[in-house]
């Protein structure tokens, strides 16, 4: 029996030893492929380093960093679209990424389309930048780590000796269960807009946005590369749109890529 645990407890250690080893080939490899990228965009081979970017993208995930940085080569290659829709991709993982926020608003001073955007009631746009102040996992973190301070205080308040304490500790109890319910459900909704976006961009130089999802209903208006759009439902090869004027319309799905 003794020498049956000894050879699984090798045969674990040869795995573990196996998958870091792995692990490290694989980082060393990404790396590799970035440094490539990276020199190839300092060497103003733009497109080059857009093909790169694009492909560790598909092998080794994606990152704020690495949209960040195709973002930049799209620009740089003249392709103001693919470079909006890569910063936005950028801020949607980190909403706070400064640089991303720069270069986005430099991109957008390139697009046709001057459309004048419907801005939401003070209250809701508050909410809104209070919820992507913080990623998903921080807002569960301070969720579950808030409703463990809730609990304390409430079994302070249970079995506690001193009276004023233990007064204040109630209160504080329901306050941080509050607060805990409020982050949870920041987190949910941070979660919802990652996995449920609508959001998408114009791809193509112009688009003609129809009153039915049909290439013989009415011209209602165009729209143009980088022009961002939310998409309300799809039909077929056409999506339904909505831009940040309000005016809403069909287009082709082809014309248009999710952030």
């Amino acid at each position: 029996m003794y020498f049956y645990k000894n050879e699984i407890m090798k045969t674990k250690i040869w795995l573990a030893a196996i998958a870091f080893l792995l692990n490290c080939t694989f980082a060393w490899a990404q790396q590799d492929y970035i440094d490539k990228a990276n020199n190839l965009y300092k060497k103003a081979d733009y497109q080059g380093a857009v093909v790169l970017y694009e492909n560790i993208a598909t092998s080794y995930g994606v990152s704020p960093e690495l949209y960040y940085n195709l973002g930049n080569a799209y620009y740089k290659a003249g392709e103001v679209g693919r470079s909006i829709l890569n910063y936005e991709r950028a801020l949607r993982l980190s909403p706070n990424y400064d640089d991303a926020k720069a270069n986005l608003e430099l991109a957008q001073t390139k697009i046709v389309d001057n459309i004048v955007q419907i801005p939401p009631f003070f209250l809701q746009r508050w909410i809104d930048m209070l919820i992507k102040l913080l990623t998903i996992d921080q807002w569960y973190y301070i969720s579950v780590s808030v409703f463990v301070l809730a609990l304390c205080c409430f079994l302070y308040f249970i079995f506690g000796t001193n009276l004023i304490v233990r007064r204040f500790a109630f209160y504080a109890s329901f306050a941080l269960l509050f607060v805990s319910i409020v982050a949870g459900i920041f987190a949910y909704i941070r979660h919802d807009q990652f996995n449920k976006h609508s959001e998408a961009i114009i791809m193509t130089g112009t688009v003609i946005v129809k009153s039915s999802p049909d290439k013989s209903g009415t011209d209602l208006f165009q729209l143009h590369e980088g022009t961002k759009v939310t998409i309300k439902s799809n039909l077929d090869q056409w999506s339904e749109i909505v831009v940040g004027n309000g005016n809403v319309g069909w287009i082709e799905s082809n014309t248009i890529e999710k952030i």
